[in-house]
């Protein structure tokens, strides 16, 4: 499958006259339906009243008031809302980048390779191949050990449905369906995944003998937690047929579904030497820079098969990282929106602070006359800002509320506890919106009565 890097490195992106005159449009949308309503307004104005509360001092009425008050704390609102949003997010990727994914992906190298056709199209010959080939890359220098799986781990293998035997027929047709791994003895050794009870497979394991399956610790929680899962049989239906009965042989430790995601779900582990494919992917546990063997993995599959190419030559920690890079590009980008909001919200409360402490300078000047202190006045207007920012963030917290459920379905029921997030948060919308209020109040505090009353 594509990952995003691939997938959005695809897209050629360039500044063309498209994007220009997209942008043009929209700006000037956007100009005139900033501007419609203050002309609305403008033109139902009675002029005689309108004049009366200029010459009072007033900011224009109290509807423009109302209307420019409602814009500054929904500009707050969203701020709160995005810096919320985008904190819970990073939170989110942050336990999903540290989560334990059942199996150690240090020290790993892996390859991806598919048998011809036509040289490999019976089982017998695939598993003679992989018979020969696996001697030989554990003869490379600094290989510890070596196996194929039909799927790499935590990277969203298929899966079949399944009977369990002794069950009612009727009953494993509900729900019954697990992810489908077809893995080589040295399996669990090589990607570090745990035994938990039984015997993992053998070179025993063959197609002559009685098929032989292992189940994980999450298949046994949801279908055969009445009982000791070892002995019981299954089998599954496999390209619309269904297979011989299998013996549950071992339970192993939960692997994640996806690297990206929480998820564990129920996995059946299959012996290749009883179900070849011909498409597989290698896994070499290293005890060096697994990278630095990547040549000589080509060399050693080529000693066996010279026509045999290998696709995808990389460490496991290479192979997650690709799965997990659209992440950080989320995070930067609502981080990016969420600053923005930030920014022109503070602007806006700056803006509207200023613009009535020019209209109310009257107003000032009067108290100021009547015995009014400069702290009081600049204390006056503060209030008047910081009310708009703590209005504004308890919209934006009541809206922000469901997030930490919202992004923890986006990773499979992930609990995040992002309570600090509320409380960090508005407090910096707080601080910011004082050094914006700051300004306008310091200089509101600064007018002289005598020429505020004169110039009125």
């Amino acid at each position: 499958s594509m990952t995003f890097n691939e997938a959005f490195s695809a897209v050629t992106i360039s500044l063309d006259s498209n994007v220009l005159i997209f942008a043009a449009v929209t700006s000037l949308i956007s100009a005139a339906l900033c501007g419609l309503a203050p002309s609305l307004k403008a033109s139902r104005t009675d002029i005689t009243s309108n004049l009366k509360d200029e010459s009072h001092g007033s900011s224009g009425g109290r509807s423009h008031s109302r209307l420019r008050t409602i814009m500054v704390t929904g500009q707050v609102a969203v701020a709160l809302f995005l810096l919320v949003g985008t904190g819970i997010l990073f939170r989110g990727i942050f336990l999903i980048e540290h989560q334990n994914l059942g199996f150690r992906s240090d020290h790993l190298l892996t390859a991806n390779a598919t048998l011809d056709a036509i040289r490999y199209k019976d089982p017998e010959q695939q598993t003679a191949f992989i018979k020969n080939l696996l001697p030989v890359i554990q003869k490379i220098a600094d290989a510890e050990s070596v196996a194929v799986t039909s799927d790499l781990p935590a990277t969203g293998p298929g899966s079949v449905s399944f009977q369990i035997k002794g069950q009612p027929e009727s009953a494993t047709k509900q729900d019954r369906n697990a992810l489908d791994i077809i893995i080589t003895p040295d399996y669990l050794r090589t990607a570090r995944v745990t035994l938990l009870r039984g015997r993992t497979f053998t070179d025993f394991d063959t197609a002559t003998k009685p098929r032989v399956v292992m189940v994980n610790e999450e298949f046994v929680r949801r279908y055969l937690s009445d009982g000791d899962p070892l002995g019981k049989q299954i089998r599954m239906e496999i390209h619309g047929t269904m297979s011989d009965w299998s013996e549950i042989i071992g339970v192993t430790g939960n692997v994640k579904t996806f690297s990206e995601t929480t998820l564990d779900d129920p996995q059946i582990y299959e012996a290749y030497m009883q179900r070849p494919v011909s498409s597989f992917s290698l896994m070499v546990r290293t005890t060096s820079e697994p990278n630095l063997l990547g040549p000589n993995l080509r060399k050693a599959v080529s000693q066996v098969d010279a026509d045999l190419p290998l696709a995808r030559v990389m460490s496991m920690t290479g192979v997650i990282d690709r799965q997990k890079a659209g992440n950080p590009f989320f995070v930067r980008t609502l981080g990016t929106f969420a600053v923005l909001a930030l920014l022109l919200a503070s602007v806006g409360i700056y803006g509207l602070i200023a613009y009535t402490v020019d209209q109310r300078k009257r107003e000032i000047g009067i108290r100021m006359a009547l015995g009014a202190r400069r702290s009081d006045v600049r204390r006056m207007i503060l209030i008047q800002g910081l009310k708009l920012a703590i209005i504004g963030s308890a919209i934006g917290l009541v809206l922000a509320l469901p997030l930490p459920k919202v992004f923890g379905a986006l990773f499979y029921d992930l609990q995040i506890r992002a309570a600090w997030f509320y409380i960090i948060v508005p407090v910096t919308i707080l601080a910011v919106s004082l050094v914006a209020v700051y300004v306008p109040a310091r200089r509101a505090a600064q007018v002289e009565p005598n020429t505020a009353l004169r110039n009125e």
